[in-house]
């Protein structure tokens, strides 16, 4: 009887940690980033009428509003399993009423392994952020590139702070 429940319990847990586990769907803010204010997406914003000011992202704590325009920052990381790697992205933001309307990264890669991260990143990126606030941006693993990701959500944060000062 033990047994079997043990065996139960076993089935469960198991079944519960294959859930949780995959999904294909990017859900930023979701981590460490978790609590900073977000924007409403700018698609269910209300259209302007003539004459009325366009809608922008509000003030928030964490810097806003953003100036409009195109930032790059280029973002390196290293030490991978007590290896040096001076792996790097470059991300170019393009804002538009604090809403991302378009990006691009570069990946430069050491090794074979990061060149496939890389690339798998990037190929999901724009799916990923474009239409987004610069508050909503933040990816976790993206394509399973843990340290990409990382370094993208670092140059988020150089990017809206450049972003910021530029519209004071």
């Amino acid at each position: 009887m033990r047994r079997r429940a043990l065996a139960a319990v076993g089935a469960v847990l198991a079944t519960a940690g294959l859930t949780g586990c995959g999904g294909g769907e990017v859900t930023p803010a979701q981590d460490e980033y978790a609590g900073r204010a977000q924007t409403e997406n700018p698609t269910a914003q209300p259209a302007t009428t003539a004459g009325a000011e366009a809608p922008t992202a509000s003030a928030t704590p964490t810097g806003g509003p953003y100036a409009d325009g195109e930032y790059t920052v280029s973002e390196a990381y290293g030490v991978v399993d007590d290896v040096v790697e001076e792996d790097s992205i470059d991300v170019t933001l393009s804002l538009q009423g604090g809403y991302i309307t378009d990006v691009s990264v570069t990946g430069h890669a050491l090794t074979g392994t990061s060149k496939n991260y890389m690339a798998d990143f990037v190929e999901e990126i724009d799916d990923a952020v474009v239409g987004r606030s610069i508050e909503d941006a933040h990816v976790t693993a993206l394509a399973g590139a843990s340290k990409t990701s990382a370094a993208f959500n670092d140059a988020v944060d150089a990017i809206a702070a450049q972003a910021a000062e530029a519209s004071r």
